[in-house]
């Protein structure tokens, strides 16, 4: 039956308009296909951005924790005494409180002393860093017995480099557990080391489909096969390679799944196409034209998408199904715009105060200064709570945290504009002060004070904050950022010294506080070779005309820093936590002396200055006993000197420490009185017997009629309790003669003699036929 032309050319139609209609529809899948599997790969790459960006905000949180570490004073005494059981309390305690999965403890050389896991040694990367020897610590990602973690090295100062100090958390399946609910990603972590295949660690994937990967060969190309091959889009990226130590993650996300939500779509086009094929050839191009045209801008704006621009609306009038597609894009887009915002907003703020982050405050303190029109001059002030310890330990940390929030919002809203400011540390802001000169700043103080001055309102409480400003000046104290913030540091412990509260950076100070550093390292290596030397000066009794007693005076010579006198080198020693250790050091060759004097026939007395730290533990009071003990003196050979403002901040402990002493006999003086602010009832109570009159009342006695009168009376009260009085200071003939009027027991100072060594000592001795008060050619 042969076929009609009308049929030839209705079929030929139809043919043609199927063929149009097939094609536009493959089309269109293959773009949409297209469209998702890019979108999809783009949100994979936005997957990697937050993973990365979860692992450094894991790693800031560790570098905190560990500087708290530390910081901590217990801790770095133990560190000093090489007390390895204090250093495993801390460490465990600490690692304990912060959740911490690997703690270690490594010395200045990076040999590791103290560890969670069977550490051997550290990557090469950590090796880099300890050379560095940054003062800021540093992160990394490393393979420790097979599983990943990142660690945290931070340096511990006191203030010099005594060690490291490690935090690591398990990068395991919570914390990729974490990461798939926020970003809907599934996530796998291969690893591989010391040349063996590699193995998965860890996978949030379908349990199927992970055991499937896990049965598969060890190539490692295989696992990305197979999940190409189940129809999952798969983002490779490298976490570490590091010599034979490799770790991969493999961000994945089913693109069957991502396709379910065009389904519909795909079922209202076929319907379309089949009620085309009854309608006209005309009506047919009509339709092929509108389908034509939605289909490129979808493609376009898929393709815009791919490319990061997601400010681009699409609008599209052909038809609901075109529309749904539309809008499904752009609620993709918002969704991932909003994202990556998200992202980004974390990564430059701090989360608790809303305030810029250091790294934000650096980038934009640049920017700043490379603008053509930026001010020439300008300041940054340095802000610290000095009371937030104290708030925190009597309230707690959620307390304490609404306390900086609230700060926060006073000096956010108190800004000039121009002006920045953002949280660098746990209790310090850093404000940006744009064309602030020196002479100005009184303006912003009185500003800060102003907004201090009323008490913050904290869940009812109200709390009076105790800021610390610490101020430097661009271009004088430099330029650099982080130079400024170094001197601006200066500053700041400088401020907490002075009663109101600021400090300004001087020039030189940095040199001072590298003289510090250096003080601090060389002194460290003088007590480990014991490199000091003792002098004596002589304390005249004015009864018996003679000397009967001497003082121990510590000299150091060092070879880089020439000599260094006790009043700079001490404050150092009890920072770092070597006192005692120096204390040792003096005992002995303060004993050793005394046992020559006595075979050479010559009986003295040597007085030894003891610091606060050694009378406020026991430990080195039983040594000093023992040591005396052992020399074979008797216990009336020393005479422990201690200050009275030292036993102010313990008086209970260095009473019942003093007691000890007390106990074998060994005779107690108290230093450097009328300069603390110790009650007469104390002194009633102290088992001394010698009271030292602090020679800032002496050098001037015979000229001040207040001095003379505050003398007298300290001389009487101290008979009136027993006590043997010494005068320190003395520097003429007129305020000796005074003194022997009042009744003073004996004096010392650089009228009678200086300090010497024991050999001139001997010396001076044999020289000293007649009374001291004849001795200058003064008549007697």
């Amino acid at each position: 039956m042969r076929i009609s032309f009308r049929n030839k050319l209705l079929l030929l139609i139809g043919g043609l308009l199927a063929v149009t209609l097939a094609s536009s529809l493959l089309a269109v899948m293959r773009a949409s296909n297209t469209a998702v599997e890019s979108i999809v790969r783009d949100e994979l790459e936005v997957v990697e951005r937050v993973f990365r960006s979860l692992l450094e905000v894991d790693r800031e949180q560790l570098r905190g924790r560990a500087q708290v570490l530390a910081a901590d004073f217990a801790f770095k005494r133990a560190i000093a005494t090489g007390e390895q059981a204090t250093m495993l309390s801390v460490l465990a305690n600490h690692g304990e409180r912060i959740a911490a999965d690997l703690v270690v403890m490594l010395s200045r050389d990076g040999d590791i002393l103290l560890s969670t896991h069977d550490v051997k040694r550290l990557p090469a990367s950590a090796a880099d860093v300890l050379r560095e020897e940054a003062t800021g610590g540093a992160a990394i990602l490393a393979l420790f017995e097979g599983e990943p973690f990142q660690l945290v090295l931070v340096p511990v100062f006191a203030p010099d480099l005594m060690g490291w100090v490690g935090l690591g958390t398990a990068v395991d399946e919570s914390m990729l557990e974490a990461l798939r609910s926020l970003t809907n990603a599934e996530i796998t972590l291969l690893a591989q080391s010391g040349g063996e295949p590699a193995r998965m660690l860890h996978s949030t994937l379908p349990e199927a489909l992970s055991t499937q990967l896990q049965a598969l060969a060890q190539p490692e190309s295989a696992p990305t096969s197979a999940l190409a091959q189940a129809r999952w889009v798969t983002r490779e990226v490298t976490l570490l390679n590091e010599g034979d130590a490799r770790l991969t993650a493999l961000l994945s996300q089913s693109l069957e799944q991502a396709l379910q939500s065009y389904a519909p779509l795909r079922q209202q086009m076929i319907i379309i196409g089949c009620v085309a094929l009854l309608l006209a050839f005309l009506t047919a191009l009509l339709i092929a034209r509108g389908v034509t045209q939605p289909i490129y801008a979808l493609v376009r704006a898929a393709r815009r998408i791919a490319d990061g621009n997601y400010t681009h609306r699409i609008e599209l009038r052909s038809g609901a199904e075109f529309g749904m597609l539309a809008e499904t894009l752009n609620l993709m887009q918002d969704t991932v715009s909003e994202r990556e915002a998200r992202i980004r907003y974390q990564a430059q703020h701090d989360l608790l105060t809303r305030l810029p982050n250091r790294s934000y405050i650096a980038s934009a303190f640049n920017s700043r200064l490379s603008e053509p029109n930026a001010a020439s001059d300008y300041a940054m002030g340095l802000l610290e709570l000095g009371n937030l310890r104290e708030l925190t330990d009597l309230y707690g940390n959620d307390f304490s945290d609404s306390v900086l929030q609230a700060v926060a919002e006073r000096i956010s809203s108190s800004l000039r504009r121009g002006d920045m400011a953002a949280r660098i540390a746990d209790s310090q802001i850093l404000l940006f002060f744009d064309a602030l000169t020196h002479a100005g700043v009184d303006v912003v103080l009185d500003k800060l004070r102003a907004d201090f001055a009323s008490p913050l309102s904290i869940d009812g409480i109200p709390v009076r904050v105790e800021p610390l400003l610490g101020f430097v000046f661009a271009p004088q104290h430099g330029q650099g950022f982080e130079e400024l913030l170094r001197r601006a540091q200066i500053a700041l412990g400088n401020a907490r010294n002075v009663k109101h509260g600021y400090s300004f950076y001087e020039i030189g100070q940095d040199e001072n506080h590298l003289r510090q550093i250096t003080l601090a390292h060389r002194l460290q290596a003088a007590v480990d070779a014991e490199n000091f030397r003792m002098v004596y000066q002589p304390k005249y009794d004015m009864a018996d005309h003679r000397v009967l007693e001497v003082e121990a005076l510590m000299r150091w010579n060092d070879p880089e820093l020439g000599e260094v006198y006790p009043d700079e080198f001490i404050p150092v020693a009890e920072q770092t936590g070597i006192i005692t250790d120096i204390s040792m050091i003096v005992l002995r060759l303060v004993l050793r002396q005394i046992q020559a004097w006595e075979r050479a026939g010559l009986e003295l007395t040597v007085c030894i200055n003891l610091s606060g730290a050694d009378i406020l533990q026991l430990d080195f009071v039983r040594h000093a006993i023992h040591q005396l003990a052992s020399s074979g003196l008797d216990s009336s050979a020393v005479v422990f000197e201690i200050t009275e403002t030292m036993m102010m901040s313990d008086m209970d402990l260095a009473l019942a420490n003093i007691r000890e002493f007390e106990k074998v006999g060994i005779r107690l003086a108290i230093d450097d009185f009328g300069t603390g602010f110790s009650s007469l009832a104390q002194l009633k109570t102290l088992p001394v017997q010698e009271l030292k009159i602090d020679k800032s009342l002496v050098l001037r006695l015979d000229q001040d009629k207040d001095d003379q009168q505050i003398v007298r009376s300290t001389i009487e009260m101290a008979h009136y309790l027993g006590l043997k009085v010494v005068a320190e200071g003395v520097e003429n003939i007129a305020s000796l003669r005074l003194l022997q009027a009042m009744g003073c027991d004996a004096v010392q100072g650089y009228y009678i003699a200086r300090p010497m060594s024991a050999a001139d000592l001997e010396t001076w001795l044999g020289d000293l036929p007649v009374p001291v008060l004849a001795i200058r050619g003064e008549p007697a």
